[in-house]
């Protein structure tokens, strides 16, 4: 959904192209143009394209003015690309890539009378969601870092291993050298997610193991917050589709983490 911060649907594709760019940039982070729109019989639209390529994203989107009336036809779209590499969210570097073919977007008045653009179906498409493990790792440790430093515990080092469990389930092990004055311990933390057959993610078995006093006591610091997401869901079928449904999805891992996720209209 992307709010267009306007009353009227946009008359030409330039137009449309700075609408959708000033929606984006509520809560993206990025020099340049992001947005290009192609269309030879406007509003019949050949391609658009985003272009969130180093991107930051420090925080998630504000919730948009609660949608009133109904769901109208806005534009078709042959082909609708998203591009973001090497982005930040929130300090957490990934990926993402989408492409969805034969694209119907519809429009919905907000509380305001702000248009908002949200799809309506698409033919085929998919997403692939993407993070290297070095980065994933570098990113812990910065955390872990941040939680343990305020309690005198220095980190030293951070090693992070993910492994398939199966085609929907993965593994993850961080495993952490700390040291307070002249004592040093080892850490273990431990973390699942797996996939159900109906799109639903949980996290679990998330635990902080360590011998020693100065290890039980990082624990300690650690543990409430993987308590947080201890049991946690997400269902990828709550992803704003309209009528398209997810088809397939698949991890896979080696010095990236990988998840596709393939949908269409039924």
């Amino acid at each position: 959904m992307i709010p267009l911060g306007r009353k009227n649907l946009p008359s030409s594709k330039d137009e449309l192209a700075r609408a959708i760019e000033q929606g984006l940039r509520q809560w993206v982070n990025k020099s340049g143009s992001i947005v290009d729109v192609r269309a030879r019989v406007f509003p019949y639209l050949d391609e658009i394209a985003i272009n969130l390529d180093g991107a930051r994203l420090d925080s998630l989107p504000a919730a948009a003015p609660p949608a009133t009336g109904e769901k109208r036809p806005a534009f078709e779209a042959a082909l609708v690309r998203l591009s973001a590499q090497n982005v930040s969210v929130r300090g957490v570097p990934a990926n993402l890539q989408m492409e969805a073919r034969d694209v119907v977007l519809q429009k919905i008045d907000d509380s305001n009378g702000d248009i908002l653009l949200l799809p309506q179906k698409a033919r085929d498409g998919h997403v692939t969601i993407s993070a290297a493990q070095l980065d994933l790792e570098q990113a812990i440790a910065k955390f872990i870092d941040s939680q343990a430093r305020p309690h005198g515990i220095a980190i030293e080092q951070v090693r992070l291993a993910v492994r398939e469990r199966g085609r929907r389930s993965l593994a993850a092990e961080v495993r952490i050298q700390a040291r307070k004055v002249f004592f040093r311990a080892k850490i273990d933390i431990y973390a699942q997610l797996d996939i159900d057959d109906v799109f639903v993610a949980r996290v679990s078995q998330l635990k902080c193991r360590s011998a020693g006093g100065i290890g039980a006591r990082a624990c300690g610091i650690l543990q409430p917050h993987l308590d947080r997401f201890e049991g946690k869901t997400f269902s990828f079928k709550s992803l704003p589709l309209g009528e398209t449904e997810l088809h397939d999805l698949r991890i896979a891992v080696t010095d990236t983490i990988e998840i596709t996720v393939g949908f269409g209209s039924a």
